[in-house]
């Protein structure tokens, strides 16, 4: 389970999600170092703890409403318009609000705290023939044990298929895109401090967007472009491709998430034979250029039931 706090130091009692996922898991975690120093024994020398810590990544698929409040967790801002179907704006800023986890193992055999927790990179990916997936890493900075698991139903919403994905590059929707990852990460940074076993703070530093787009080998246009910077250039140039990129995942006017960046600098396009005839792709690894307009460089757009992502 996870929900907002409403401040550092504030644990969520009543967490607005309790996710199902696909692999990884958030923890506590212990701080063990060893002491070498002469003595007159022959064995290795004794350890201590020094500090603990909360860190993992949560890996599920893409529901428009789980999705959501973990970008916005891991953006910061969120802006939202309609009466339901709701509309969120999430965009990045200069902080990131503090989350709780609830981690239960056979409902109540064991079941664990972890506060002031940070999304500090959040990814999402897609293929052919798959749903949507996403890694969440998170950083915390303390765990309390003994707990009880919040009573809280799932989420009801199916995860996103491929074919609910339209991916628009270049301003067109007519290249075949095979597959997509985007990555945003925040470069967060604890802050150990002189508060005990437990750290005192996170602070995130540099932020980053990037991805990769496979897609279908047809004309040497993509090519040319990443090595001239125009589709029907012939001399490679200094300039750094960039293009428009967006990516949506439809499957109804309450069931949506988007990803959408201004200018994706294009940073390697490869193109591989492939002797046994297969239909060829490029494979091409991108960057979100940066924007006086935070808002351009990344927002992601949800839409779904739900009122309210900040309460």
């Amino acid at each position: 389970a996870i929900g907002k706090q409403s401040a550092k130091g504030t644990p969520q009692t009543t967490p607005k999600f309790k996710l199902r996922v696909t692999g990884g898991v958030v923890v506590p975690d212990v701080q063990v170092i060893d002491l070498p120093e002469t003595d007159s024994s022959i064995q290795r020398s004794r350890a201590i703890k020094v500090g603990s810590l909360v860190g993992g990544a949560l890996e599920g698929f893409i529901r428009s409403d789980e999705y959501a409040f973990l970008a916005y967790l891991h953006m910061g801002a969120v802006s939202t318009s309609g009466a339901g179907p709701y509309t969120h704006t999430i965009t990045a800023a200069a902080q990131l609000p503090y989350a709780t986890l609830y981690n239960a193992f056979d409902t109540t055999a064991l079941v664990y705290r972890m506060a002031d927790c940070r999304v500090t990179e959040l990814s999402a990916a897609g293929g052919a023939g798959q749903a949507l997936s996403y890694s969440a890493a998170v950083m915390g900075l303390s765990g309390l044990e003994g707990e009880t698991d919040p009573v809280l139903a799932v989420s009801t919403v199916e995860p996103l298929t491929y074919p609910n994905v339209t991916v628009t590059y270049a301003g067109a929707t007519t290249d075949i895109v095979e597959a997509f990852s985007l990555r945003s990460a925040r470069a967060a940074q604890v802050i150990q401090g002189d508060t005990g076993m437990t750290a005192s703070d996170s602070v995130t530093g540099r932020w980053g967007v990037d991805g990769t787009l496979r897609v279908l080998f047809e004309t040497d246009a993509i090519w040319r472009n990443w090595l001239t910077d125009s589709t029907s250039g012939t001399t490679h140039s200094q300039a750094l491709a960039t293009e428009a990129l967006n990516i949506t995942a439809t499957r109804a006017s309450s069931d949506e998430v988007s990803w959408d960046v201004d200018a994706a600098e294009i940073r390697k396009v490869t193109l591989v034979p492939d002797p046994a005839g297969n239909p060829l792709f490029y494979d091409i690894e991108w960057s979100a250029k940066p924007d006086a307009t935070i808002a351009n460089t990344l927002s992601i757009v949800a839409k779904n039931s739900i009122a309210s992502l900040t309460a």
